[in-house]
């Protein structure tokens, strides 16, 4: 174990083993059943902003480029979600390996998956706290949103990907390893911690017409805006070249109100928007909510 992987494990040895425990003994749920009387999670939880926090501290605390550090962000990242209770995997490819978990349906028959994904690693020397910690941050806050979500109509995969600033190289691989008629939706997240006018407005990256009135839809119910853009060049396009059907999500990167420190030293944690952050995942469980709901 050389140097870089001891410091990036001594970091995380700070976690408590409690530390999935919501802050403050706070109930995650809303005594809101639908239905069927099955719970849903609140989305206004009292854990959310300690624990987006603690994993943008975590994960940018050192650029994710090297082999080594994308191993060491690997095992925390299979720590957190083990941690929720979820059985993790991981699919190897060449010079990467992505990290997975896919939390069952509790409904038979089973419909169509739904894969929520963000890339975990970053260019070198960039600690990448927006690119893509935000997005990586997003994935696990639904991870654990999903721990009180008693009723699934369908498996919910969520996938942190490995060699995406290299050329979507996880994504691809994890692509293959899907049949898209058998895939209801991807909906992958990258870069969405920087709002530097304050209006809470998302992008949503060439979506179908049907994906597009579900992100619609969720932001009117968070209380955010969406734009809908063509942007390409991240995980969602990896999907949507094999015809799934996928969406991305981001901030204002065409609309111009996008983070200055991409791909820089200068993509640390300090500059992370947390209230926007918040937004993000709230707007993201949402939408897999509302696609799980009987």
């Amino acid at each position: 174990m050389n140097r870089a992987l001891v410091a990036f494990v001594a970091v995380l040895g700070a976690c408590s083993d409690d530390a999935m425990t919501p802050p403050d003994g706070g109930d995650t749920i809303d005594a809101r059943p639908d239905a069927l009387g099955c719970d849903r999670p609140a989305l206004q939880a009292p854990w959310l902003a300690t624990f987006l926090n603690r994993w943008i501290s975590m994960l940018a605390a050192t650029p994710r480029s090297t082999t080594t550090q994308r191993m060491a962000a690997r095992e925390y990242l299979t720590s957190e979600l083990q941690g929720m209770g979820w059985t993790t995997q991981r699919g190897a490819f060449a010079g990467g390996e992505n990290v997975y978990t896919t939390i069952p349906a509790t409904m038979t028959p089973a419909e169509p998956e739904i894969i929520v994904g963000a890339h975990f690693d970053t260019v070198a020397n960039s600690p990448g706290a927006n690119d893509n910690a935000s997005g990586t941050a997003v994935v696990l806050a639904l991870a654990y949103y999903l721990t009180e979500t008693p009723c699934r109509k369908a498996p919910v995969t969520l996938a942190l990907f490995d060699l995406e600033e290299t050329g979507l190289f996880g994504s691809r691989a994890f692509a293959m390893t899907r049949d898209p008629s058998a895939v209801r939706a991807v909906h992958t997240i990258d870069q969405v911690a920087w709002d530097s006018d304050g209006d809470g407005r998302f992008e949503i990256e060439s979506p179908t017409d049907t994906l597009f009135t579900e992100w619609s839809a969720a932001a009117q119910i968070v209380g955010v805006s969406v734009t809908r853009t063509t942007t390409q060049g991240t995980d969602h396009e990896a999907f949507r070249d094999r015809g799934f059907a996928a969406v991305g999500l981001t901030e204002e990167y065409v609309g111009g109100d996008t983070s200055p420190y991409r791909h820089l030293p200068t993509d640390t944690a300090d500059t992370v928007n947390e209230t926007y952050l918040g937004l993000a995942a709230k707007l993201t469980t949402q939408v897999v909510l509302d696609e799980l709901a009987p």
